[in-house]
């Protein structure tokens, strides 16, 4: 079987690493990016096979750029991963809180872990491209004086110490992935859409597009508001949908497509509580190519 090449944000042992090997397997292999466009270009430019990005986390929201890229990309969603965060403070062997004088971490880690950082304001906060490359920075960091807030699989893979637990500033907090592909990989018994779509600067008219969905009684699990471009007169929207009869949905967007503009379906796909056979068809699909 075909061990399929998946572009991550990050490096080995980041969430991006964990969220694609509970996808697609522990023995997948990654490709390293720098950032989310370079995940984006190499799908794009058939570097790997597929790509796995971060859409939204229960504290921080969701990352509007991804959006965008995603479509500038012509790229498709063909699933989704929910990957539960954990967050740690944690320093080299044998330090302790009182020697810290940096905490560096990737921007949404950071951005989860407010509420402890403000309890620490005298220390210098600093933003890098991943909690992965953060942590082999404290490793080799001399002085014994920088620390990572990251997950617990960072300790183990770094030899670092917990120097303080459970920093998120909320229980239970989660960050949500898509998985892209720049084909349209065919998956059987979708349930679910990520569709973007504008409707005019009028009064009324998200309201029409919420009640033409309403009509179909499909389920608005997401509506996201996204930025102006251009000064345009119609305001972006990016919506996922869940339904139970896809035929039902595609009635649905037809009848979107008379109240809106520019109305993109950028993936059909499964939740993913139907992964494990959505894996099995992407492997079929990957060996008959």
């Amino acid at each position: 079987m075909r061990n399929h090449l998946i572009a991550i944000q990050g490096s080995v042992s980041s969430f991006h690493d964990l969220a694609a090997k509970k996808y697609f397997g522990e023995d997948v292999s990654v490709k390293e990016c720098g950032s989310f466009k370079e995940v984006c270009d190499k799908i794009a430019n058939n570097k790997v096979d597929y790509g796995i990005i971060a859409i939204e986390n229960k504290v921080a929201g969701s990352i509007l750029l991804n959006y965008q890229l995603i479509e500038n990309y012509d790229l498709r969603v063909i699933g989704e991963i929910y990957l539960p965060i954990e967050l740690q403070l944690l320093g080299k062997k044998d330090s302790r809180l009182a020697d810290i004088k940096e905490i560096i971490s990737h921007p949404m880690a950071l951005g989860q872990s407010q509420l402890f950082l403000a309890e620490h304001d005298n220390l210098l906060v600093t933003e890098y491209k991943d909690t992965s490359s953060c942590a082999k920075m404290v490793t080799e960091d001399s002085s014994g004086k920088l620390a990572v807030i990251g997950g617990p699989t960072l300790a183990k893979a770094y030899n670092l110490e917990v120097l303080v637990d459970n920093v998120c500033d909320v229980k239970q907090n989660f960050t949500r992935f898509y998985i892209l592909s720049k084909g349209s990989d065919y998956v059987s018994n979708p349930n679910k859409a990520s569709v973007t779509l504008q409707v005019l600067n009028e009064a009324g008219k998200l309201s029409t597009v919420l009640d033409v969905i309403k009509k179909y009684h499909l389920n608005l699990s997401k509506i996201q508001s996204l930025p102006i471009q251009n000064n345009s007169n119609a305001y972006p929207f990016h919506l996922d949908i869940e339904f139970d009869d896809k035929k039902v949905f595609e009635t649905c967007i037809s009848d979107l497509q008379k109240e809106t503009v520019n109305l993109k379906v950028l993936g059909v796909y499964r939740s993913e509580a139907y992964k494990p056979k959505l894996i099995n068809e992407l492997n079929t699909l990957k060996n008959l190519n």
